[in-house]
């Protein structure tokens, strides 16, 4: 489906709706669609897997084919909706979710850490005392390559540590390569004494189930001698329970703190446990079902990895546990609203 017929359809939408055949009346279809269009002009510009020439770079043009997947004019209606209905967050929505993380999330653990009080030395003292712990004994790492380490050390203005491994492989290298390196947890703890570190913050963009990052977390407390903390940017309602657990479990060495937490209710499928969701929950509900063999996969994968059920995409990638209706690619049978670009 084009542009131009998509734009042609929701005229014969709004008209059936208000009785008004008028370019100028809209219902809730060229609402909708005014507000993506806006969107897709604006924040939802870049989207950096659909740059490649397999794929088309507008937005728009990208909706058009995504609900041209379906034929039925009920089901081109809701996915329309639904395309509202995902969360896009984009190059200034990290910037704001890396700020959020430093300056509510962490400055506080960290003034925690050192028992930082306002009173009696006043705001202007305690703010220099936790800059510096910050700046000077605090370990900023990512858990995966995901996590854009090097934007977040930009946007805060972070300095003080040249390396920023992804703690992922260094679990990896240590206990699971072909070779285990068990020296590996030694070095890493020579520098942390070097670099005169007192604590961790290892960050992810978005975390799941939390099984992608527990491993690297527990060998981080269990190896390196100081206290860490963990921020998911994103975290899942299915990961929450895993990460609370391991949190209560590590004798006050490990500290969880997500800047957004998503609720059940955000999610489809299985994981959002007949919670109340949107209105239209229960018809995307259906139509991933239906749909999920055209896409190539097995009945479990309707809702992603895990069957999280996620309604989300970055403009970096779109991750796993976003229903495969939004990311996958089939050839010529589905086109993808956003592309997703697999690690493996």
């Amino acid at each position: 489906m084009t542009v131009e017929e998509l734009r042609k359809l929701i005229r014969k939408w709004d008209s059936e709706k208000t009785g008004d055949d008028s370019a100028s009346a809209k219902s809730e279809y060229g609402i909708i669609f005014d507000q993506l269009e806006h969107h897709a002009t604006k924040e939802w510009r870049v989207y950096l897997p659909a740059e490649h020439p397999d794929f088309n770079p507008s937005y728009i043009e990208r909706l058009a084919a995504w609900i041209g997947n379906v034929a039925a004019e009920t089901d081109q209606k809701l996915m329309l909706k639904y395309a509202a209905r995902i969360s896009f967050f984009s190059h200034d929505d990290f910037a704001a979710l890396y700020r959020t993380a430093m300056d509510r999330d962490i400055s506080r653990w960290v003034a925690m850490q050192i028992s930082a009080r306002l009173e009696p030395r006043g705001w202007q003292s305690f703010h220099t005392l936790v800059d510096r712990e910050i700046h000077q004994h605090t370990w900023f790492c990512p858990i995966t390559d995901s996590m854009d380490i090097n934007e977040f050390y930009k946007v805060n203005h972070l300095k003080g540590v040249a390396h920023r491994p992804g703690f992922a492989t260094l679990e990896m290298l240590a206990t699971k390569a072909g070779n285990p390196n068990l020296q590996l947890a030694e070095n890493v703890r020579h520098y942390i004494s070097e670099n005169r570190l007192q604590r961790i913050v290892l960050l992810e963009d978005i975390v799941g189930s939390g099984s992608q990052c527990l491993d690297a977390v527990r060998w981080a407390i269990s190896n390196l001698g100081v206290p860490v903390l963990f921020v998911p940017l994103i975290l899942c309602p299915n990961g929450v329970q895993a990460l609370r657990n391991e949190e209560a479990s590590s004798n006050g060495r490990l500290t969880i703190r997500p800047v957004i937490e998503l609720r059940r209710c955000d999610l489809l499928g299985p994981e959002r446990n007949e919670e109340h969701g949107w209105p239209i929950a229960s018809d995307v509900e259906d139509l991933a079902q239906r749909t999920v063999e055209n896409l190539g996969l097995s009945p479990s994968m309707a809702f992603g990895y895990r069957e999280t059920g996620c309604s989300l995409s970055t403009f970096t990638n779109t991750p796993n546990n976003s229903l495969p209706i939004i990311h996958h690619s089939n050839g010529k049978q589905w086109a993808p609203l956003f592309p997703r670009v697999f690690r493996d």
